[in-house]
């Protein structure tokens, strides 16, 4: 396969995907993600009793969606494409809803406002709306909504793709192989550096710990989980393929998160600043998006691909922006608590009870989401990239084969429409 494969419309496209080869089951894979997220959050605003080490390791979901950003960006990349435009259909795909994401929680915390904290509250919510949040230590943990530090990071991984996606098509699959192992123990690097340059105190203090906070949560700390999904992607496309099925690959990320359980008393695992759960779960992670990929470019069913799990995956944007939010009002409801802080500084009660409650903001960020996605987002989406994100390229139809006349029609019908779409 050549290198010129790397860069197509849409999954579907792949020589040897055929027209049931669409990537639909790492649509589904969004949905396992975000929800994992959200059951962090629960251990967090709505703590069970002893469930907080199994719910912590959800919080590995972002990791997730840095490397398949990487690796959908990749794949769906085409020859052609010209930076500008691509920069639109990013604007289009993720601001609209970050902007309701951010709005939403600091209209609703304003009113409870401390004396001056208004300012703060402000600014930190400009910083997410500006996308530079993660930029600034002491705008990620104390914004009205946390979970949005990571879309700061995600516009830097754009900023930087057209050129990395170039660059790495013209390298060959054993490159790209050293490559990932390469980026791989950078993480490593990064995470073990921090832990010599800022000890791990018990308990834990929140200042004076900028540098900790910067290594763990901005674009430079993470953008190397991104460009593993862009590897693998790369990698893929040249016709490298994982001797691993996806069952296989599953059965890794269980081991990798169960030897994380088994660990979860050691001093490096007691407070997720200090985690190493991206360094152990990104290139497993990256195996299980390639394992998936390749078991639907081989026409193989999936439950992944099934229509509700391709939906909420559809949905799993909203999902992940609002539903901390939703926590949020319902936890401080029941713990009679105003601030985000305090539920790091004086973690909250755990309690069976919290599971009701935990079920209700789940069933109200579906909800919500739901109706954002098809009244909302999308609508917002398209009608932003009609005006700032067309495609000026075009990939030819394929040749009928003798015997087949409809079929080369069928599927350029196809390719344009439902392209998968990472958070």
């Amino acid at each position: 396969m050549s290198s010129s494969a790397l860069k197509r419309e849409s999954p579907s496209r792949a020589p040897d995907a055929g027209p049931a080869g669409r990537l639909h089951s790492l649509t589904g894979l969004r949905w396992i993600a975000a929800l994992a997220v959200f059951l962090s959050h629960v251990g967090t605003l709505l703590p069970l009793p002893d469930a907080k080490p199994v719910l912590s390791l959800g919080s590995s979901g972002v990791t997730f969606f840095f490397v398949l950003s990487g690796f959908v960006l990749t794949w769906t990349y085409q020859d052609g494409d010209r930076v500008g435009p691509f920069y639109g259909r990013r604007f289009a795909r993720v601001w609209p809803m970050l902007l309701v994401a951010v709005l939403i929680p600091l209209f609703l915390q304003l009113p409870d406002a401390q004396s001056g904290q208004s300012r703060s509250l402000t600014l930190m919510a400009l910083s997410a709306v500006l996308m530079y949040q993660a930029w600034v230590p002491g705008y990620i943990l104390g914004s009205t909504n946390p979970v949005t530090w990571s879309l700061a990071c995600e516009a830097f991984f754009y900023a930087i793709f057209p050129f990395v996606a170039r660059l790495l098509a013209r390298r060959s699959p054993r490159w790209l192989g050293c490559a990932a192992v390469t980026l791989v123990l950078a993480g490593w690097g990064i995470k073990v550096w921090l832990w010599e340059a800022y000890p791990l105190q018990l308990p834990p203090s929140f200042t004076g710990v900028d540098g900790m906070i910067f290594g763990m949560y901005s674009p430079i700390a993470r953008v190397w989980e991104f460009l593993l999904g862009v590897v693998a992607a790369t990698a893929l496309s040249k016709g490298w393929r994982l001797p691993l099925s996806a069952t296989s690959a599953t059965a890794l990320l269980a081991a990798g998160f169960f030897v994380l359980w088994v660990l979860r008393f050691e001093t490096w695992r007691l407070v997720s600043l200090y985690d190493a759960l991206p360094q152990v779960t990104a290139p497993l992670y990256a195996l299980v998006v390639v394992a998936v990929a390749q078991r639907d470019l081989s026409g193989r069913t999936s439950w992944l691909r099934a229509k509700p799990m391709v939906a909420l995956g559809e949905w799993s944007y909203a999902f992940y922006l609002l539903h901390f939010t939703v926590l949020f009002e319902i936890s401080s409801a029941v713990f009679d608590r105003k601030s985000i802080m305090e539920y790091y500084m004086r973690p909250a009660e755990a309690s069976w009870a919290n599971a009701g409650w935990a079920a209700l903001a789940l069933v109200i960020s579906i909800t919500a989401c739901g109706l954002m996605y098809q009244f909302f987002e999308r609508p917002a989406e398209r009608w932003l990239r009609s005006r700032i994100g067309r495609r000026d390229v075009r990939v030819p139809a394929p040749a009928p084969r003798p015997g087949a006349p409809g079929e080369a029609r069928a599927e350029q019908d196809a390719a344009p429409v439902n392209e998968v779409r990472q958070a």
